[in-house]
């Protein structure tokens, strides 16, 4: 991962944020994102797709997601978003025990063994 890449993602994603919720991000945040970004790295954001269409690395989103949750949503939208990553990392945990239980893991190796 490259974060300087990563920070051009988002610097040019916040330029089409209103000026409202853009001024919600403090501004010593975004002077370390602009000092930050690599300098030769260019990436336009399309405005005819959607951010999920556009060819944006995971850790651009992540990055995207911190800034939302700290700055961006009112406490109401910010519980409900961590309800939301609450859900998705159980069900996460359970494919994971589901996939990586023992009784499974050694009643499928019998299995292969009496094949």
């Amino acid at each position: 991962m490259d974060i300087s890449k990563r920070l051009v993602e988002v610097d040019e994603i916040l330029n089409y944020l209103s000026a409202d919720d853009l001024n919600k991000i403090p501004e010593d945040v975004r002077q370390i994102i602009k000092e930050n970004k690599d300098r030769d790295y260019i990436w336009n954001y399309d405005t005819s797709k959607s951010l999920k269409e556009q060819d944006v690395s995971s850790e651009t989103i992540s990055i995207l997601s911190y800034l939302n949750m700290e700055y961006l949503l009112n406490d109401k939208q910010k519980d409900l978003m961590q309800k939301i990553y609450e859900t998705a990392d159980a069900r996460i945990e359970e494919e994971k025990r589901k996939k990586y239980s023992p009784n499974d893991i050694f009643s499928s190796n019998q299995n292969d063994i009496n094949d």
